[in-house]
C-alpha cells in the first residue's frame, strides 16, 4: 500500500505537505514556497521552541539568509493564518530565541476531509467564499424589514447547499446590519472574497429588488441587476439571483444538469411571509423572542398545512425550550418529535428536518446511532450549515470523540465567525474536552466582543471551576443569572460553585431558594443535583440524577464528561445512571 503523507490540522486550518497546500476550512490559502516550508517546519515541531538557526538550516540549507528575510517569512505566515503577533493564537515569538507553534495540532495520514460526518459525501472543495449581507428595506412600511431579512437569509440558506461554495452563516453576516462598514473590512472579518448585497422596495404585491455582487479585495462590482416582479415570483427570483451569483463567481457545478438552487417551499405567500417573520424572531430567541417565532410558525402552518419548513421551525422552537430547560422536557420534546416527523413526511429531503430529528435523538431519545444517522443525512443535504456542524460537534462531544468534535466546532466557527452563540459553544467544547485554559480564552474573547452574553458567562463559570478557580466562577454564574429572564441552571450553578469554593452556607441557601421556586415554576432537576453535588451530599445527588433520567433532563447527555462530576465519576451509582442513557 503506498505511503500516505501526513496531514496536520490546527484550528480551522489544514496543512497538506504532499499537496503543498494550506486550507482554511475548505478554502485554499496562498503561501509562497519558503513561507509554506517555514510553516510546515514549525507545525511539525508544535509545542517546542524552534531557534532561528534551526529554521534557517531547515528552510534555506547551505544558504546565507539574513534575519530580515526570516522575519518577513514569519510575517507572511502570520498573515496567512490571521494570527496577531501581539496576541498570538497559533505562532508565538520567543524573544532572542526563535518561535514556537503553540496551537494544538492533530496529525493523520491521507488527505484532509470535510469533517467526520461528510466522509460518505463525495469530496468537493469550495471554489469561492461569500457572505450575503442583509438586504436594505427601502419600503415605506418598516414592517417590511423582516421580509428583507428573510430574503437575505433564504439566499444564504439555499446557497449553503451548493458544495462548491462556502457561505458565511446568517448570524455573522447580519452582524453588519445598519453599520457603514467598508466591504474590504467585511471581507477580512468574515474571510470571504465576495459579498452579495442589495435593497428591496415592496409595495403591496409588487417588488423592486436590486442586487450586486462585490469583490472584497478590490471593492469593485462583479455583477449587479435590478428586478421588478410580483410577490408570487419570489422563489423564481431567488433562484435567478442565486444562479447569477454562481455564474459571476464562475462556480462550476458538478452535475451537468442541476435542479434550481431555490425551489418553492409553499404556494401560499401569506404562509411564506409568516415563516420569514418567524425565523427573524427565532434568531433572537435568547432575547425573549422565541414565543413570537412559535406563533408565526403556527400561523404559517394554519395557512398552509403542507409547509414542511414551518413544521421544522416549530419543532426547533419546542426543542429549544427543552434543551435550555425553559420547560419540562416531557412538555417540549414529544411535540417537537411530532412536528419534525411531519416535516419529513412532507419533504424527506429537507435538511432542516433531519437536523431537527438529530437534536431530538440527542437530548431526549438518547438514541446515539439515530442521532448520527440524521446528522450524516442533514450534512449530506446541506454541507454548508454552520448550525448542523455545531450539532455534530455536540454529538461527538457527548460520545467522547473529542478530536472530531473540535474539528467540527472549529469548522462551524469558520462558517459563522461572528456568532456569539457559536463562539460560546467553541469554548464549551474545549471545556468538555478537558482543555480548560483554551476554553477560558475562547469564552473571554466572546465576552470581549459581546459583553454580558449569558451563555458565555455560564460556560465561563464552568470552565473557571474546572481550572481550579471556583470562587471566580461564582461571579460569572451570578452575571449569567442576572440577565433578563435568567439563564437556566445559572442560579443553581452559583450555589454549586460557592459550595465547592468553601461557602457551604451560601450553597444551602441557594438550594432552599431553588426548592421554593420549584413549587411555582420549572427548575431543572439537574440544577438541584448539582447543588447537592457541591455540598457533598452524594446520596441526594444520586437521587436527583435518577429523577433527571426519568424526566429526560437536557443536561444528562453532557454528564459523562462534565468536569463538575469528576469527583463522583467512580461511584457505581453514577455509572449506573450513565448506563441508563447509554453512555457507559
Amino acid at each position: 500500500m503506498p505511503h500516505q503523507p501526513m496531514t496536520y490540522r490546527f484550528g480551522e486550518y489544514t496543512l497538506e505537505p504532499g499537496e503543498h497546500r494550506l486550507l482554511r476550512a475548505n478554502d485554499e490559502v496562498a503561501l509562497r514556497p519558503k513561507a509554506f516550508e517555514t510553516l510546515l517546519f514549525l507545525v511539525s515541531r508544535h509545542g517546542h521552541t524552534v531557534t532561528k538557526n534551526e529554521l534557517l538550516d531547515a528552510v534555506w540549507p547551505g544558504t546565507f539568509v539574513s534575519d530580515a528575510v526570516l522575519t518577513h517569512c514569519i510575517a507572511e505566515v502570520r498573515q496567512a493564518l490571521q494570527d496577531d503577533a501581539q496576541n498570538p493564537r497559533l505562532l508565538r515569538t520567543m524573544p532572542k530565541i526563535g518561535y514556537a507553534f503553540v496551537a494544538e495540532v492533530r496529525q493523520s495520514s491521507g488527505p484532509a476531509d470535510a469533517g467526520p460526518f461528510l466522509r460518505e459525501v463525495p469530496e468537493r472543495r469550495p471554489a469561492s467564499a461569500i457572505a450575503v449581507l442583509p438586504f436594505v428595506n427601502l419600503s415605506a412600511d418598516p414592517a417590511n424589514e423582516y421580509f428583507c431579512d428573510g430574503l437575505s437569509e433564504e439566499l444564504t440558506n439555499r446557497l449553503t447547499k451548493v458544495p462548491e461554495l462556502r457561505v458565511v452563516a446568517h448570524s455573522s453576516s447580519f452582524s453588519f446590519k445598519g453599520r457603514d462598514t467598508d466591504v474590504r473590512e467585511i471581507g477580512r472579518q468574515l474571510g470571504v472574497g465576495s459579498v452579495l448585497e442589495g435593497s428591496v422596495r415592496k409595495a403591496g404585491g409588487r417588488l423592486r429588488i436590486s442586487a450586486q455582487l462585490i469583490d472584497t479585495a478590490g471593492g469593485f462590482h462583479v455583477w449587479c441587476e435590478q428586478y421588478d416582479r410580483t410577490l408570487e415570483d419570489i422563489f423564481a427570483l431567488q433562484d435567478e439571483i442565486s444562479q447569477s451569483v454562481l455564474a459571476a463567481l464562475r462556480v462550476e457545478l458538478v452535475k451537468a444538469e442541476r435542479p434550481p438552487v431555490i425551489t418553492p417551499s409553499t404556494a401560499n405567500m401569506e404562509a411564506y411571509l409568516l415563516y420569514l417573520q418567524g425565523r427573524s424572531f427565532w434568531h433572537r430567541r435568547f432575547s425573549g423572542q422565541l414565543q413570537k417565532a412559535m406563533e408565526c410558525f403556527e400561523q404559517a402552518i394554519q395557512k398552509d398545512p403542507g409547509f414542511a419548513l414551518a413544521y421544522s421551525g416549530l419543532a426547533d422552537s419546542f426543542s429549544a425550550l427543552g434543551v435550555w430547560a425553559f420547560v419540562p422536557p416531557h412538555d417540549a420534546f414529544p411535540r417537537a418529535t411530532a412536528l419534525a416527523r411531519q416535516a419529513l413526511a412532507l419533504d424527506p429531503a429537507l435538511a432542516d428536518a433531519h437536523a431537527s430529528m438529530a437534536l431530538i435523538h440527542m437530548f431526549y431519545d438518547w438514541d446515539w446511532a439515530a442521532a448520527e444517522r440524521e446528522l450524516v443525512r442533514a450534512l449530506a443535504l446541506n454541507p454548508g450549515s454552520a448550525l448542523v456542524h455545531l450539532w455534530a460537534a455536540h454529538y461527538l462531544t457527548i460520545v467522547g470523540r473529542f478530536d472530531e468534535a473540535l474539528a467540527e466546532v472549529l469548522h462551524a466557527q469558520a462558517l459563522d465567525p461572528l456568532s456569539s452563540g457559536l463562539n460560546a459553544n467553541v469554548g464549551w467544547t474545549f471545556y468538555l474536552a478537558g482543555r480548560h485554559g483554551r476554553a477560558i480564552d475562547e469564552l473571554q474573547k466572546v465576552l470581549a466582543r459581546f459583553p454580558g452574553n449569558p451563555m458565555a458567562l455560564l460556560y465561563l463559570g464552568f470552565a473557571m471551576a474546572a481550572a481550579g478557580r471556583p470562587a471566580e466562577a461564582v461571579s460569572f454564574f451570578e452575571a449569567s443569572a442576572a440577565t433578563p429572564g435568567g439563564m437556566p441552571w445559572a442560579a443553581e450553578s452559583v450555589g454549586w460553585a460557592a459550595a465547592v469554593s468553601g461557602d457551604a452556607e451560601r450553597g444551602r441557601r441557594v438550594l432552599e431558594e431553588s426548592m421554593a421556586r420549584s413549587q411555582t415554576s420549572y427548575v431543572p432537576s439537574s440544577g438541584i443535583a448539582c447543588l447537592h453535588l457541591g455540598l457533598g451530599d452524594d446520596d441526594a445527588m444520586v437521587e436527583w440524577l435518577a429523577r433527571c433520567a426519568e424526566e429526560r433532563d437536557a443536561l444528562m447527555p453532557w454528564l459523562k464528561f462534565m468536569p463538575a462530576f469528576d469527583r463522583v465519576r467512580p461511584d457505581p451509582r453514577f455509572q449506573a445512571i450513565l448506563a441508563q442513557i447509554g453512555l457507559t
